[in-house]
């Protein structure tokens, strides 16, 4: 019988693998071939792009070398890399056509899919631990995959209840356990105190706004420089209070139905995934406002000064959104947290 672990780096469980088994074969993630808990393995998976497994990584710095070394051991990628030895092309077509949907957002989805297809007939699942951003977009796929192998191997599949850190499986019963109710009285004095919040933070952005013109004005370059730093700080925290508000006076409109935590979990990933595309913005503004203060500096010229207040004013658009993404990501996961504390006080598992 052809047997299977899938290890993932979840601390909770991953050193529970049967790693001292030599006839069950070993799937790892990523960099954790290389890791000390990691006691063997028998293939790996990099299913990132070049770009990422080739630069910095935060948690084996010396990964891109690893990938480098002859292992004698396939190490699964999008794309055979000649630079790589035991890199092998994983076959995604014949992925794709097995699933039959393209439910493949997590490597554990790539793993599933090729062990039905090398023919492991039963397979155990350790480390498994879904972050609370890998939860927001992994779990569907994680959930699909399983039932997909549990369906293809039966009780073959060892319960990842049991392994995983995080019992996604565990929800109350429709029709049998009622749903905990975030009516509209809650979110209307959550809409209520962020109102005033954010009526205080906008009044402090912008009198800041007002003090960088008259220092522009004025040509004090020093002062310029201090304020569009507060500047900006002040902006994403107004940002912030802007987007919890608008989540809160949405979630009114749904009047005394039931909160949907997946409707929570679905909005806090993308404002989480739209935020981090917006962060490089501020960065860019940021340096081009520092390059046109330099300028504007040595000329002490007004058109220098206009442009200065202008890429600031981009600047502080840029981090008043970003802000809104965070405060939006960080509102939802304050709901899912206050939906889950009510099932708990109402003897509901999570």
């Amino acid at each position: 019988m052809k047997r299977l672990a899938i290890v993932g780096s979840g601390p909770k469980t991953r050193e529970s693998a049967p790693f001292g088994d030599n006839n069950i074969d070993i799937w790892v993630f990523n960099e954790a071939a290389n890791a000390a808990w990691c006691k063997r393995w028998s293939a790996c998976f990099q299913m990132h792009e070049p770009e990422l497994y080739k630069g910095h990584n935060t948690k084996d710095a010396e990964h891109w070398t690893w990938l480098q070394q002859e292992h004698g051991k396939p190490i699964y990628m999008q794309e055979a890399d000649p630079l790589i030895p035991n890199s092998v092309a994983y076959p995604l077509q014949a992925a794709q056509e097995l699933a039959g949907v393209p439910m493949f957002s997590s490597t554990f989805a790539y793993m599933a899919a090729l062990a039905v297809m090398q023919g492991y007939e039963e397979i155990q699942i350790y480390g498994i631990e879904l972050s609370v951003s890998e939860y927001n977009y992994q779990k569907e796929s994680y959930l699909f995959w399983y039932g997909f192998l549990r369906g293809r191997l039966g009780d073959k599949v060892d319960s990842a209840i049991t392994h995983v850190g995080q019992n996604i499986f565990s929800a109350p019963l429709y029709g049998y356990e009622g749903n905990l109710t975030l009516g509209i009285d809650y979110f209307k004095r959550r809409a209520d105190k962020l109102d005033n919040e954010w009526k205080a933070a906008d009044k402090s952005l912008v009198n800041i706004k007002k003090a960088i013109a008259r220092a522009v004005e004025k040509n004090e370059y020093e002062d310029v420089q201090q304020l569009t730093l507060k500047y900006q700080e002040a902006a994403l925290t107004c940002g912030e209070l802007a987007g919890a508000l608008s989540e809160a006076q949405r979630y009114q409109t749904f009047g005394d139905r039931y909160a949907d935590r997946g409707g929570f979990e679905h909005s806090a990933a993308q404002a989480q995934k739209d935020g981090e595309t917006m962060k490089p913005l501020i960065w860019h503004y940021g340096g081009m406002a520092e390059y046109v203060w330099n300028i504007w500096k040595q000329t002490n010229g007004a058109q220098g000064g206009g442009q200065m207040k202008t890429f600031i004013e981009k600047m502080g658009t840029i981090a008043y959104d970003t802000g809104a993404l965070l405060g939006a990501f960080k509102e939802n996961i304050a709901y899912i947290n206050k939906y889950d504390d009510g099932l708990l006080a109402n003897g509901i598992s999570k």
